[in-house]
């Protein structure tokens, strides 16, 4: 299906460890979905091997009815997708409106500038502030720098790993309503890593939870709030 994301018995093994155990789900546009799981369960590694980062030891992930192991075919497919990293990632080196616009660098700087800009004003942030460094950032003010650089190629697939660390409540829903308001406004399917459980309940239609490296379990919203394991009661 188009602007889909599919992974089917996905496994990941390194030495005698496994990282990621029988792996299946998939990700439909409009219906943004969130992993959750407690620490070093193997959420992230799912999304940078969704993005080819990481080699998978057997199973299949398609992107758009592509095979990330079709590395020709695939090269194209991740120009659609939009990644937003844990630690941000924003090259400290570099402006605001630099790093937004780091894979059009090439390009007229006005234009440039003045994208950037929109892209700002879409994140919540002020249009001076694509001439500041990241050092002159906040946490929040990173996190949103981070959101418009994963956006500013107009990507089909946005994905997040902990898009709402070490934020405050407020900060963090903020981010939420933000990245939700984006994917509804650009028709991207969106699939979240998240460790705040609660917060993410308020932005997301399915989980899946992610236990020892394999889905403990999955389903809707309203299904997860009834609290069907002693590992989501836990969570929540």
């Amino acid at each position: 299906m188009y602007n889909t994301i599919y992974l089917n018995k996905v496994n990941l093994h390194f030495e005698e460890k496994k990282i990621l155990h029988d792996i299946s789900f998939e990700v439909k546009p409009n219906i943004p979905k969130c992993i959750v799981g407690k620490g070093l369960s193997g959420k992230s590694t799912i999304l940078k091997s969704i993005i080819g980062l990481i080699k998978i030891s057997s199973g299949e992930i398609k992107v758009n009815n592509v095979s990330v192991n079709d590395k020709k075919e695939f090269n194209e497919v991740v120009n659609l997708i939009g990644m937003v990293f844990e630690k941000d990632a924003l090259f400290d080196s570099m402006t605001v409106w630099e790093n937004i616009m780091f894979k059009s660098l090439n390009n007229d700087k006005t234009f440039l500038v003045k994208k950037s800009q929109k892209l700002l004003k879409k994140v919540g942030l002020n249009v001076k502030d694509a001439f500041l460094f990241p050092s002159e950032l906040s946490g929040g003010m990173r996190k949103r720098v981070a959101i418009a650089r994963s956006i500013s190629h107009q990507p089909r697939f946005l994905l997040l790993d902990e898009p709402t660390a070490g934020l405050d409540p407020v900060k963090t829903n903020m981010i939420f309503n933000i990245i939700t308001a984006l994917c509804k406004e650009f028709n991207i399917t969106m699939l979240t890593v998240s460790s705040d459980v609660k917060s993410a309940l308020k932005h997301f239609k399915e989980f899946i939870v992610i236990d020892d490296a394999k889905i403990h379990w999955q389903g809707s919203r309203k299904e997860f709030l009834k609290k069907p394991t002693l590992l989501i009661k836990e969570l929540l």
